[in-house]
Parts: C-alpha cells; sequence; structure tokens
C-alpha cells in the first residue's frame, strides 16, 4: 500500500451554548479547519486520516493512531504532501 500524507481543508460544525447574537452572526458560521495526517481510507462519503502511524520491523504500516473522520460534503480543499493524489 502507498502511503499518503494530504492536508485537508473543511468546514467543521460549531458549538455556542449561549444565545443567538443577531449582532455577531460570524459567530454562528462553521469552523474552516485545516487537518493534516495519514490517509487511512477514502471513499465517496468520507476521509479517515490518522495522525500517528507505526510501523512493523520490516517497515510495513503496523498500526494507526488518532483517527478523524471528515465527510466529503464538509471538505473544500485536499492537498497532498506526500503520495499519489485520488
Amino acid at each position: 500500500m502507498r502511503e499518503r500524507i494530504v492536508c485537508i481543508e473543511w468546514e467543521d460544525a460549531a458549538f455556542n451554548s449561549g444565545y443567538y447574537d443577531k449582532k455577531d452572526k460570524e459567530k454562528f458560521t462553521p469552523v474552516k479547519t485545516k487537518t493534516a495526517g495519514f490517509v487511512v481510507k477514502s471513499d465517496r462519503k468520507c476521509i479517515v486520516i490518522s495522525h500517528d502511524r507505526f510501523y512493523d520491523e520490516q517497515g510495513k504500516i503496523d498500526d494507526d493512531r488518532h483517527i478523524t473522520t471528515i465527510p466529503r460534503a464538509m471538505i473544500r480543499k485536499i492537498i497532498v504532501l506526500k503520495g499519489d493524489e485520488k
């Protein structure tokens, strides 16, 4: 398996426990986010990336940790930092 490292620019959901302030509407918009990591899975629904990757003695991928799943509908841009773009 060829290794891909990407930076994903996406809009995350936002949460505010206070009252809606009509004067500060910017506070209630999606949050522009950048997340970088190793691609674990990529399909038409989402991209799954890990922030830590472990290798066995032969240098093969052994395990992934700290997993983030980003729905495709929230992704604005994918920048490939290493590997093949798909």
